[in-house]
């Protein structure tokens, strides 16, 4: 019989279920991403329109995923976390094969829809778990081997995706990427963790408060309120350019499906762990100079790759670089350099999230801009970059999505730019945050919903 939550786990265990969780999220990642890659062949089928496309692929998605995420995170709380992931892992699985069988563009909307849905429910509960299951001193290794997920996702959407669309056909790409999460979720469900408790000792003893309550409180730190606009603004342009790279790097450099979601799939495991891994290493050492540099670095790595996003949509079709008979896309080679500084920003701000609220608050303060990067960067980047891609089409032709990814790229320097004006702030209010906050009244939480029985799942 699986171990209860709560009670210590032997390491081979908790290694497996470390593994388990890894390959689940991955899957999803990977659900979620091989939407883009597939555009030129749904569009080709359906007829349907890049602005069409980029509302399914943001929106469609985004909306769903932003409205369940907190509902699915207080049940995984109150009832049970390994019930919300597999029955969340079941879900989009399920949605995943709809899309591949869908008969139209609303079809496949709706299953979208619900791909966002069942998603939401999967990385909350997981991240619980796994606090769980290993204490502090291997508790962060754990955090960070599963958040390798979202690299692992975007190589398998994209490179693999592109591979089996190429091959059998867009619908088998959905059908082969959805399979294998059936017998995870069932393996999870059979030996997953199962709880004692609904709620944690330590979360009972925090005062709760109410949802908007903790929105004015976070959105009145300076350097907080900054730190948001900066990494949603800058999410525009991040969501849009990743929907629609590979369709611009099938139609501005002639690549083939496999090449596109090959060479971004590179791109984005490279580029993402390296600048991910470098942003911690860079501000841990310059931090001693300053606590500025906690959200300078990403806001210096945002202005850096702006003229980097400039030159690759300048670059001619068919530029290349020649090592050893081998030939690299000049595009792809740069997007490995660009994924790098885009992925700066996430471990340092965060961090500070975490820093500028009282510990009881850190999850709600991590959710708000998670919150903020979806309502603003997923769910408006997509559909801008299709629109303004169809605006232009009558001027540029088949260039119109190179036109519309550049003009866009601007928002890298907007993004920049909140950032070094958080970093200006954030001392200040790292010292107003150091001071013990006051406990929120009742009015704060008028509402408070009885506890649910404890679950034996």
């Amino acid at each position: 019989m699986p171990p209860r939550e709560g009670r210590p786990a032997r390491p081979a265990y908790a290694l497996y279920i470390l593994l388990l969780l890894l390959a689940i999220n991955t899957l999803s990642y990977a659900d979620r991403h091989v939407f883009s890659v597939l555009i030129p062949s749904i569009k080709a089928e359906f007829g349907a329109t890049d602005s069409l496309l980029g509302i399914i692929g943001g929106p469609g998605f985004i909306f769903s995923y932003v409205l369940f995420s907190i509902p699915f995170a207080r049940l995984a709380d109150r009832w049970s976390r390994r019930g919300v992931l597999t029955l969340s892992a079941t879900l989009w699985s399920a949605a995943t094969a709809a899309c591949g069988a869908a008969g139209g563009m609303a079809q496949l909307a709706v299953a979208r829809l619900v791909v966002g849905i069942g998603e939401a429910g999967g990385l909350p509960p997981a991240q619980s778990m796994l606090a769980s299951l290993y204490d502090e001193r291997r508790r962060s290794g754990a955090m960070g081997v599963l958040s390798s997920a979202t690299y692992f996702g975007v190589v398998l959407g994209l490179a693999g995706g592109a591979a089996i669309g190429a091959m059998w056909g867009w619908r088998w790409a959905f059908f082969a990427l959805a399979m294998p999460g059936f017998p995870l979720a069932l393996l999870l469900w059979l030996t997953g963790p199962r709880r004692t408790k609904t709620v944690h000792q330590a979360t009972k003893a925090e005062p709760a408060e109410g949802l908007f309550p903790s929105i004015r409180r976070f959105w009145a730190i300076p350097s907080l309120r900054l730190l948001g606009l900066g990494v949603g603004i800058f999410n525009i342009f991040g969501y849009a350019a990743a929907v629609w790279k590979p369709a611009f790097f099938m139609r501005s450099h002639g690549m083939t499906m496999v090449e596109a979601g090959s060479w971004l799939g590179i791109g984005a495991a490279i580029g993402g762990i390296t600048g991910s891994m470098l942003s911690g290493f860079i501000v841990d050492r310059l931090r001693v100079y300053g606590e500025v540099w906690q959200l300078r670095v990403p806001a210096i790595a945002f202005l850096l790759s702006f003229p980097l996003f400039m030159i690759i949509y300048l670059l001619p079709g068919g530029t290349a670089l020649y090592l050893g008979g081998f030939r690299i896309p000049g595009v792809a080679l740069l997007s490995i350099l660009t994924g790098m500084m885009s992925a700066m920003w996430a471990g340092p701000a965060f961090g500070a999230a975490a820093r500028l609220v009282q510990p009881h608050q850190r999850a709600q303060a991590t959710a708000m801009l998670v919150v903020i990067i979806n309502v603003i960067g997923s769910a408006l980047g997509p559909v801008l970059g299709g629109v303004v891609s169809d605006l232009l089409t009558g001027s540029f032709g088949t260039e119109s999505l190179r036109i519309s990814l550049m003009s866009m790229s601007v928002l890298t320097v907007a993004g920049g730019w909140l950032f070094w004006r958080a970093a200006n702030h954030y001392p200040n209010d790292l010292a107003r945050a150091s001071q013990p906050a006051a406990p929120p009244s009742d009015r704060d939480n008028p509402v408070g919903g009885p506890a649910l029985k404890e679950s034996p799942l």
